[in-house]
C-alpha cells in the first residue's frame, strides 16, 4: 500500500471522501450517545440507593393502623422479625446490611415521623452523619435526637433544646439537613436504634397491628454484588413471602416511565440502525468509487499492479476514511453528553419508601429525587466506535474485492 497515493486519491475525490466520512460519523456518533444516555438513566436509577449506600431496600406491607394515635407503624413499613433478619444476612450475595426503624408519632399537639437509625453503620440512614449542618451526630448509646432542618425550622427547634416524642423528652444534638441526601426513609426526628426500639416495643398500637420485639426492623438497606441481584432479590422474597416490597435500581427505572423511552433492547435496535445506514452510505460511497476509479484501476493492473495490490490500497482508503469518520463521531458524541449532562431528571421515589400520612398537607404528594444526568462516554464505548468504524471500513473494501478483480484492463483501455 503505497501512503502518499492513497491521501492524494482522497484530497482529489475530497467530496465524495467528505460525504463518507460524515456519514458514518452521525452512525458512530448516534450509537455512543444512545448508548452513554441508557447507561446514565440506568446511573441515574441507582442513585437514590447509593446515596444510602445500598443497593436494595426491603419493607413489608400490612395493615393499616386501628387508631392514628401514639406511635404507629405506616402500613407500608411493619415488622421484619429478628429471625428473618438474622436469615436474611446469610444470602448469597449480599456484601453489606442495615436495618431501621421507622415510626409515625401522633402526639396530642404535634405529629412527628421517627426514624430509628444505626448510627455507625455507613449502609442505611447512618450515612446522615455527612449531613450535620449544626451540632454533632448521634451516639449509639445516646437517648438523645437528631432533627431534620426542615422539621427545626418550622417549629423553631435549636441544638440544646428538648423534643417531646411518644410524651418522653428527648436533648437535640444537632440538626441535619436530608434534603440533601436521598428521599428514601427521611424522617423529621432521628433517634439512635435502641431508643426506637423501645418505643415501639411498649406502643399498644403497634403491637395490636404489627407485633414488634427487641432486633425487629422494619426497613432493611442491603449492599449487594451486582452480579448476584436477581438471586438476592429472589431469596429475600422467599424469606418473607407475601406483601415484600423489594426496592431495586430497576425498581426505579421502570418508574421513570416515558422518561426512561431508552431502554436495553431500545437502545440495542437504535444502534443497530446508526450503524446499518452508516455502513449503507460508506458502501455506496466505495462501490461509487470503484465504478469512477475503473480505468484508473484498469491502468494500474496494466503496469504490474495484481488485484491484491488494488484490493489491499483502496480498502486501505476505506479504513483511512472510516477512522476519520469514527474520530469526528466520537468528538460529536462527546460534546453532545457534554451538553446532556446539564440536564436534569425527576427520580420519581414510591411513596411506601417515604410515607407520610395522606390527610396530613403534602402527604400524597409525589416524591422526587432531581439529579443531573451522569452522561458520560466511558473509554470502552469510545474505543468501540473508533474500532467499529475500522472494521467497517476494511469490511467494504473487502465486500468490494470481487468487483475490483472484474476489472480487466484489456477492457477498461480498450478506447484509449
Amino acid at each position: 500500500m503505497r501512503l502518499r497515493y492513497l491521501i492524494k486519491e482522497l484530497y482529489y475525490r475530497r467530496r465524495r471522501t467528505l460525504t463518507a466520512v460524515l456519514g458514518l460519523s452521525v452512525g458512530i456518533a448516534l450509537l455512543i450517545i444512545i448508548n452513554a444516555l441508557s447507561m446514565a438513566y440506568h446511573e441515574a436509577a441507582r442513585m437514590p440507593l447509593k446515596e444510602i449506600g445500598a443497593d436494595i431496600t426491603v419493607q413489608r406491607a400490612g395493615d393499616v393502623p386501628e387508631e392514628l394515635a401514639g406511635p404507629v407503624f405506616a402500613c407500608s413499613a411493619i415488622t421484619i422479625r429478628k429471625q428473618e433478619i438474622e436469615k436474611i444476612r446469610k444470602i448469597k450475595g449480599i456484601e453489606g446490611f442495615g436495618q431501621a426503624l421507622l415510626i409515625w408519632v401522633f402526639d396530642p399537639d404535634r405529629f412527628t415521623i421517627v426514624l430509628g437509625i444505626d448510627t455507625e453503620n455507613p449502609i442505611g440512614p447512618g450515612i446522615l452523619r455527612n449531613n450535620v449542618t449544626e451540632g454533632r451526630f448521634l451516639e449509639k448509646e445516646g437517648e438523645e435526637a437528631l432533627v431534620d432542618l426542615s422539621y427545626a425550622r418550622q417549629f423553631g427547634i435549636k441544638v440544646g433544646d428538648s423534643i417531646t416524642i411518644n410524651r418522653k423528652m428527648y436533648p437535640v444534638v444537632g440538626l441535619v439537613d436530608a434534603s440533601r441526601a436521598a428521599k428514601i426513609a427521611v424522617a423529621n426526628v432521628y433517634l439512635p436504634l435502641k431508643v426506637a426500639e423501645k418505643i415501639a416495643t411498649s406502643a399498644k398500637q403497634v403491637q395490636k397491628v404489627s407485633p414488634f420485639d427487641k432486633g425487629d426492623a422494619n426497613l432493611l438497606f442491603i449492599r449487594a454484588d451486582q452480579r448476584d441481584t436477581r438471586h438476592v432479590v429472589a431469596a429475600l422474597k422467599s424469606v418473607l413471602g407475601k406483601g415484600v416490597n423489594v426496592a431495586t435500581p430497576d425498581s426505579f427505572l421502570k418508574l421513570l416511565g416515558d422518561l426512561f423511552a431508552l431502554s436495553d433492547k431500545f437502545s440495542l435496535a437504535t444502534s443497530l440502525i446508526a450503524i446499518l445506514v452508516a455502513i449503507l452510505i460508506v458502501f455506496k460511497t466505495m462501490a461509487g468509487n470503484v465504478s469512477e476509479r475503473a480505468k484508473e484501476i484498469g491502468t494500474l493492473k496494466a503496469v504490474g499492479w495484481t488485484n491484491r495490490n488494488v484490493v489491499f490500497q483502496l480498502t486501505g482508503e476505506s479504513v483511512l476514511q472510516c477512522l476519520a469518520g469514527g474520530i469526528l463521531g466520537l468528538l460529536i458524541a462527546l460534546l453532545a453528553t457534554f451538553i446532556l449532562g446539564f440536564m436534569q431528571v425527576n427520580i420519581p421515589i414510591p411513596w411506601e419508601m417515604s410515607p407520610t400520612p395522606h390527610f396530613l398537607p403534602g402527604g400524597g404528594d409525589p416524591v422526587f429525587k432531581t439529579l443531573r444526568l451522569p452522561v458520560k462516554v466511558p473509554w470502552t464505548l469510545g474505543s468501540f466506535g473508533i474500532i467499529l468504524s475500522m472494521l467497517i471500513g476494511g469490511s467494504t473494501g473487502g465486500i468490494l474485492s470481487r468487483r475490483i478483480s472484474r476489472i480487466k484492463p484489456s477492457e477498461v483501455l480498450r478506447y484509449e
